[in-house]
Formats: C-alpha cells, sequence, structure tokens
C-alpha cells in the first residue's frame, strides 16, 4: 500500500493525493474466525487510514469468481506481495487473465513469472513495488504485451493439458524397459 501511496521517487511529506487510482486489495481466503486474519486487516485499514489514502482504498476480503474475473478485466496488473511463498495459485489465475504480475523475487513466484516479461519480481520493499507498478501505469502498452506473454506463458507451461502431456510422458519414461 505504500508503494501505491507515493510513488518510487518521493517522500510522504511531498504527496498530494490527487489523481490517483483507486486500489483495490484482495484479502483472499479471509477467515473471520481466525484473529490473524481479523488482525491483517484491521492493520491494512490503519494503514490507509495513516497513510491518508483510506477513500482511494477498498478492501475486498472475499469475492466470487464472477466477481475475481470481473476485478481482473478492469486492472493493470496484480501485485503479489507474499515473501518466501509456495507455488501460489494467485500469479497464475493472473497470468491466465491476461495481465502481468508483481511480486516478491522469492518462492512460488521466481518459478512462475519471467521477470521483464509477464511481470517484475522485486526485492521485498516499497520502493521495488513502486518501481514496478510505474513502470506499468507510464507504459499502458507494456503491460498490454506482457498480458499476453503471462497468458502465452501460463497456457504453455501450467496448463491442465500441458500437465497431462508431461506426467504421460514420465510414466511412460518409468515404463519402458531400460537397456543395459
Amino acid at each position: 500500500m505504500v508503494s501505491f501511496c507515493y510513488g518510487p521517487d518521493s517522500r510522504p511529506e511531498d504527496q498530494t493525493q490527487t489523481h490517483k487510482p483507486k486500489l483495490k486489495i484482495i484479502n483472499g481466503g479471509y477467515d473471520k474466525r481466525l484473529k490473524e486474519n481479523v488482525d491483517y486487516l484491521e492493520e491494512l485499514k490503519s494503514l490507509a487510514e495513516k497513510e491518508g489514502v483510506s477513500n482511494q482504498v477498498k478492501i475486498i476480503t472475499s469475492c466470487s469468481t464472477a466477481e475475481r474475473i470481473a476485478l481482473l478485466s478492469h486492472s493493470l496488473c496484480v501485485i503479489y506481495t507474499p515473501k518466501d511463498e509456495h507455488f501460489g495459485i494467485v500469479p497464475l489465475e493472473a497470468m491466465a487473465a491476461h495481465k502481468p504480475v508483481i511480486a516478491c523475487n522469492s518462492g512460488g513466484p521466481v518459478e512462475t513469472i519471467e521477470d521483464g516479461e509477464t511481470g517484475f519480481l522485486c526485492d521485498p520493499t516499497p520502493r521495488q513495488f513502486s518501481l514496478a507498478m510505474a513502470k506499468l501505469m507510464q507504459d499502458p502498452q507494456m503491460a498490454e504485451r506482457m498480458g499476453k506473454e503471462a497468458r502465452r506463458h501460463v497456457t504453455d507451461s501450467f496448463s491442465t493439458k500441458m500437465f497431462g502431456q508431461r506426467l504421460n510422458q514420465n510414466l511412460f519414461d518409468v515404463a519402458r524397459p531400460k537397456r543395459e
């Protein structure tokens, strides 16, 4: 959220909050019965308030598939902030929807995002995320190109068809008699 608020080359005290796009934060998997989920939601709300952007930020705790598709269709990109995350389905869903992904340069995203081609892999700092966001905001055609490449990459590397072909090949290789 801090990256969104200020941009890569500015300080908070220099900012006016005019002409900023609306930021939607989808806190997927939110469960109000889990204290850590409730605490994190409050932390996000407090941060938006502290940064003076609560009127520009909408936090969505859960959404249907149709709502997710609609949100993606109106988005420039998807920001995926977990550090050292496992494989992670969110980047793949975003890329399947023709959206570049900005994510931490660790964990699953390193395996799924092609840096500079299907999105950006960043050090987990507000400045690095802000720089990547600024690139896409300043060049929507780049975002569109990366989104198309992201879709191709997901289809070629992570589709059900590709997994099936790889599984079949591996089974064939295992079942093939070995020659000595």
